[in-house]
């Protein structure tokens, strides 16, 4: 097997190229929303056209889609076989449990085969686990309620202004 060498040009010009699918990619979901929108001098007497046009900008979607996906795995995998990353993210352990990787190694990659890890060692999520943030904060409700408070303080304000403002009128 042969190795291309890419240069850091050939990165970039990929990386643009991407950038350009993804715009693509918008612009096809944009056709295909357009085409389930009715416009407003449309009397829906070209149903089908607009069928017709939204399988076609759905479907290009979806293969650009699936082609951006293939050519960022294919990236990805040469990264990991270049030894630039590893083929899995390293986890958190604690300070103690840590295991010192050799130097000059990937984590994940060269020196000997490590014990593996028990589950009270991995740390996910930041160390919080399967521990949904925003599940906690639709629990506290002191920011809703703060806000609904300042919210009437100003309707009550708005309200007194108004009336004063008919009662100076009068």
């Amino acid at each position: 097997m042969a190795f291309t060498v890419v240069t850091p040009a050939e990165r970039i010009r990929q990386l643009s190229a991407h950038d350009e699918e993804t715009a693509a990619i918008l612009q096809h979901a944009g056709q295909a929303l357009k085409a389930l929108s009715p416009d407003a001098g449309d009397d829906g007497s070209d149903v089908d056209a607009r069928k017709s046009q939204f399988e076609e900008s759905a479907k290009a979607v979806f293969t650009s889609i699936q082609s951006l996906t293939a050519q960022l795995r294919r990236q990805a995998y040469a990264l990991e076989e270049a030894g630039i990353i590893a083929a899995e993210a390293p986890t958190l352990s604690s300070g103690a449990q840590q295991r010192q990787q050799p130097p000059n190694t990937v984590p994940g990659r060269g020196g000997p085969a490590a014990a593996p890890q028990t589950e009270a060692e991995r740390i996910t999520n930041s160390g919080l686990g399967n521990l949904d943030v925003g599940w906690l904060n639709s629990r506290g409700n002191k920011v809703g309620a703060e806000k609904e408070a300042e919210l009437m303080a100003e309707a009550k304000e708005l309200a007194q202004k108004t009336l004063q403002e008919k009662r100076d009128a009068t």
